[in-house]
């Protein structure tokens, strides 16, 4: 079965008439289903509607993100570093865990620029994050 975009967050979505294995289940049924979607900007952090509840699915798309190649990923390595600016947010850990298995120059010119963005915009916890991802990722090669 084909799902659109909006029925794969849906599928994302917690439901307090749920148990907690029957919302995994659920949950597991929209990345099962995210598969089938080539198209992974729709999976970058969404904003849905209502925006409050985008946070809700960011776990989730995280978890799609991750299963995906190296060469899939590429195009989006400045959109994955933003996503690592708070390791508080939904998702951000599989991300960085994701981004540690790539090779370091598939995304030095983001890691690079993103590094310099956080600089400019003192946003020391985002330097912090970007400076243990390079050490992490140069003490692989």
């Amino acid at each position: 079965m084909c799902y659109s975009i909006d029925e794969i967050y849906n599928l994302f979505m917690w439901d307090n008439q749920l148990s907690n294995e029957e919302n995994e289940a659920k949950a597991q049924k929209g990345i099962d289903a995210a598969k089938q979607i080539k198209n992974l900007f729709p999976f970058m952090q969404p904003i849905i509607v209502p925006p409050e509840k985008s946070k809700l699915v960011w776990e989730p798309c995280a978890k799609i993100i991750a299963m995906r190649s190296d060469k899939e990923l590429e195009p989006f390595m400045f959109k994955l570093l933003e996503w690592i600016q708070d390791l508080n947010w939904p998702g951000a850990i599989i991300i960085y865990d994701r981004l540690t298995q790539i090779p370091f120059n598939t995304m030095e010119f983001a890691l690079k620029h993103s590094h310099r963005i956080a600089e400019r915009t003192n946003d020391l916890c985002w330097l912090a994050v970007l400076d243990a991802l390079y050490d992490d990722i140069t003490k692989k090669a």
